[in-house]
């Protein structure tokens, strides 16, 4: 089972290891008997900068920004984020990880060596034996197609989506999984819902709805990088493209839904395309030993 730290603790350690920046030393061992420790539910994510070999920028919410090296994000992609875990994809290998941690479990391969304008989520974290992931991927032959991976299996499960789903769907947004069901968002206002039981996929348009009383369960986010104007902040020109994975927060019972994004160069830029992702500060604490099967 894994062992969940307060955002302090995680950010403490993180600095003592990374930066050298907190003399704390922390008792590690007496910290892991409060295994329940509280986690704020409704802070905001973390930004997480990577493409360039395997030096990265963490960017937290306190706008200090701390330089390390992860090289298990060297030629990597995160395509997925959510409860501080990340799901990368690199060449055909899938594994989640724990930046502040280094807590890594690995995945069976996954069917395709390279992932493009895909959607992808994951029911829980990967110490849950409920954890399912899930990946909406368009391939040229077939077209657009579900792959599904249940804690504990050793494949990948295809499911094929019908034509009529496909038609007038823009690029993926973000996707996010909640009460047994997977969603898939465009970048407009369309919707793939994919329910797990009953391994059907269904298209539908996002519809506002005027009554303000009316609880939302998903409130989206579409462009959150640039409405925090993050290129600025990381000292980014507009000649350097970034693709940035989003994330999902809690606030006020809702789930935030922070969208994807690619953001082209406005000129021609040199050799340089440099990705992020949104993460929840969160440590996690496995076994050398963990494993994807049960």
């Amino acid at each position: 089972m894994p062992i969940y730290f307060c955002v302090s603790l995680s950010y403490c350690y993180y600095q003592h290891q990374q930066c050298g920046s907190c003399n704390k030393t922390l008792a590690w061992q007496d910290s892991s008997s409060a295994a329940s420790a509280k986690i704020e539910a409704d802070s905001k994510p973390w930004f997480l900068f990577y493409g360039e070999d395997s030096q990265c920028h963490l960017y937290n919410i306190s706008q200090r920004k701390c330089k390390m090296s992860i090289p298990e994000l060297d030629g990597a992609t995160c395509i997925a984020s959510n409860q501080g875990w990340l799901l990368i994809f690199k060449q055909g290998s899938m594994f989640f990880y724990c930046p502040f941690s280094r807590a890594k479990i690995d995945l069976p391969k996954f069917p395709h060596m390279v992932l493009s304008e895909h959607a992808s989520a994951f029911s829980s974290p990967p110490t849950s034996c409920e954890c399912i992931v899930a990946v909406m991927h368009p391939d040229l032959e077939y077209g657009l197609e579900l792959y599904v991976l249940c804690r504990g299996a050793d494949t990948w499960t295809r499911r094929k989506l019908d034509s009529a789903i496909q038609y007038e769907l823009s690029a993926f947004g973000m996707a996010t999984y909640m009460n047994e069901t997977f969603y898939f968002f465009d970048r407009k206002n369309g919707i793939i819902i994919s329910p797990v039981k009953d391994k059907s996929c269904l298209r539908y348009d996002v519809v506002k709805k005027d009554n303000s009383t009316t609880r939302k369960y998903f409130v989206p986010t579409r462009s959150p990088f640039v409405e925090s104007d993050m290129k600025k902040k990381l000292g980014l020109g507009e000649d350097v493209p970034v693709s940035i994975c989003g994330t999902i927060r809690q606030y006020n019972c809702n789930d935030i839904i922070m969208f994807s994004e690619d953001l082209e160069a406005a000129k021609e830029s040199e050799n340089r395309h440099l990705k992020g992702v949104w993460i929840q500060p969160r440590f996690f604490q496995v076994s050398p030993n963990q494993s994807w099967s049960l």
